[in-house]
Formats: structure tokens, C-alpha cells, sequence
């Protein structure tokens, strides 16, 4: 939700920017099940002081704690911790508001299709960053796909296996002679880290399709594979449609804190403190200061190649 606690320019009447805020709150709650970033990754708030978060990484060469006999004492443990800064990126957008409009009674919900556009701007460049990941705004900065491609564990290609990686079972389009989605979400949930709980799967609606087909027994492929993700067989809930997804890859992921979140600074805000402009127009900007897709281990992602 957006912040309606802060502090407003004096150029732009109050109730227009009430108006603002309860409109984008309002597309929020509707396109909330759409939004993956933030309906589908832990969310955190780190406070609009801080630029960077940073997170600390423990590990410890030792293993479990030992079994000692009575009055003995343990060998130490030694840990070895790391720190990483991840960088709260400002995404922004914005339209125009001309002077004439502020004169009139309804002037505030003649741009409320101007706040839905701007929304789905944001959530849209959140969700694609969350996926995708951006390496030239900052090298740790992978996304779901970079994460998927670096997990240690391996992912499933169309090679044949390799390694750490297993090829899969054919084409989910059917174009192999043989194909079984099933087999290939199998394997690609053991390569999760033991302690990640498989949530859903991430795919864009032309890929993600194909689990829908049967097979020669006229079963559907989902619902073979809702139970790995802990559902009924009738629940798709784990089927998460993202057009950001890059085509003929679908990806494995967790939900949670350890290996992944959402993380903000500022959340969405109005600026409409510019002065007018030329031509009697006022700017008014849509912006917030967020990390969509903060990747603390990759091993909570694995990509499965469906072609």
C-alpha cells in the first residue's frame, strides 16, 4: 500500500492526491493475485533512511553439535560470516496534470486512469526485475532466472544429463517422442536445498499451459504434480503466470526469508511537489525505493528447460 502519511507539495490541492492514494491502494487489492513479486516473495520493510540492505551470512565448518560423554567438554566451533550489500533501486514513473483540471470538482478522478496506468507500470518493471534480475544495475542483482541458472545443485536442461544438471524427459509441447512433465518438476524439487519447502512454479501462460495436457492415459500432468508442491490434486494454486518469463523455461521456487525476498525502503509514494511548468502542466511523479528479488541463496530456485 502506499504511504498516506507523507508530506505533500502545496502545489496540487490536498483531495486530489487523497483521491490519488486511495485510487492506487484500490488497484492494488484487485491485481494483488497478479503481482508476483509482491504476492509470491517474503515481503520486508527496511525503513526509508536506508539505501542498502545488508545481509550476513553464516557457516560453520563443523557440522552438527557432537555427543560428549558427562563432564567432557565440546571442541569449538569455528564460523566463518560473509556480509553483502544489496542496493534499494528507485523505480518511478509519472504523468501530467494541466492547470485547467485543477479548477474543476472532478479533475482528481479524470487521472485515475492515468494512476492505473502508472500502477501497472510499476508492479510490471517490479515483476520483470524480480524475474530477471538487472547485472548492470548491480552484480548480485540475478533474479529468479539468475538464481535458477547459479543453484549449485544443478537444473534441468534439454542436454542430456551432465554433471550436476539432468536432461529432461522431452519437449512439454510433445514435439519428442516422449514427454513427461511429472518426472522433470520431480527431479527439479530435489535439487531445491534440503531445508527449502517447493512452493510454486513460475512460467509464462504459453509454457505453463502444457501442464494442463495429458498424457496416455488421459491424466492431466497437474495434477499429478500439485501433490509435490503439498496440494490436492484439484488445487493449481502453485501455477503461478508470469509474462516476464522468458519462453521455454519455467522455474522452481520457495517462499522463503532464507533464500529470497521482497524488500523495501520507501513504498509507493506521489510527488507532486514540482512547479508549474510550460504550458500551465504540473508533474506528478509516481515512485518508490525497493529491492524486488534480493537473492541471499541461489539453491532455493531451479530452472527447468521445457523444450
Amino acid at each position: 500500500m502506499t504511504d498516506t502519511g507523507m508530506h505533500y507539495g502545496s502545489f496540487i490541492p490536498e483531495e486530489f492526491v487523497t483521491t490519488w492514494v486511495r485510487d492506487i491502494n484500490e488497484w492494488e487489492l484487485l491485481y494483488k493475485s497478479k503481482l508476483f513479486a509482491r504476492s509470491h516473495l517474503p515481503y520486508r520493510d527496511i525503513g526509508e533512511a536506508n539505501d542498502y540492505d545488508m545481509g550476513t551470512y553464516f557457516q560453520s565448518d563443523d557440522g552438527l553439535a557432537q555427543v560428549i560423554a558427562k563432564g567432557s567438554v565440546p571442541e569449538p566451533f569455528t564460523v566463518r560470516a560473509r556480509t553483502q550489500k544489496h542496493e534499494m533501486f528507485c523505480i518511478a514513473t509519472g504523468f501530467v496534470l494541466n492547470e485547467r483540471d485543477l479548477a474543476k470538482p472532478d479533475g482528481a478522478t479524470m487521472k485515475t486512469q492515468d494512476i492505473n496506468v502508472a500502477m501497472a507500470k510499476m508492479h510490471g518493471k517490479e515483476d520483470y526485475l524480480a524475474i530477471n534480475g538487472d547485472t548492470s544495475l548491480a552484480s548480485n542483482f540475478i533474479g529468479i532466472v539468475g538464481a535458477g541458472r547459479a543453484n549449485s545443485y544443478g537444473k534441468i536442461t534439454a542436454a542430456a544429463s551432465s554433471g550436476v544438471n539432468v536432461g529432461n524427459m522431452g519437449a512439454w509441447a510433445g514435439t519428442d517422442a516422449n514427454r513427461d512433465p511429472y518426472e522433470d518438476v520431480l527431479n527439479a524439487v530435489t535439487k531445491l536445498e534440503d531445508n527449502a519447502t517447493p512452493y510454486a512454479i513460475v512460467g509464462n501462460k504459453e509454457d505453463m499451459h502444457w501442464l494442463h495436457q495429458t498424457d496416455s492415459e488421459r491424466n492431466r500432468f497437474s495434477e499429478k504434480i500439485s501433490p509435490l508442491f503439498g496440494k490436492s490434486e484439484t488445487d493449481f494454486s502453485w501455477m503461478i503466470i508470469n509474462p516476464y518469463t522468458p519462453s521455454g523455461y519455467v522455474y522452481v521456487i520457495t517462499k522463503d526469508p532464507q533464500y529470497m525476498e521482497f524488500v523495501a525502503s520507501q513504498d509507493i509514494t506521489i510527488d507532486d511537489s514540482y512547479p508549474k511548468k510550460e504550458g500551465g502542466n504540473y508533474w506528478i511523479e509516481v515512485k518508490e525505493y525497493v529491492n524486488p528479488c534480493e537473492v541471499h541463496q541461489n539453491e532455493g530456485v531451479v530452472e527447468i528447460q521445457i523444450t
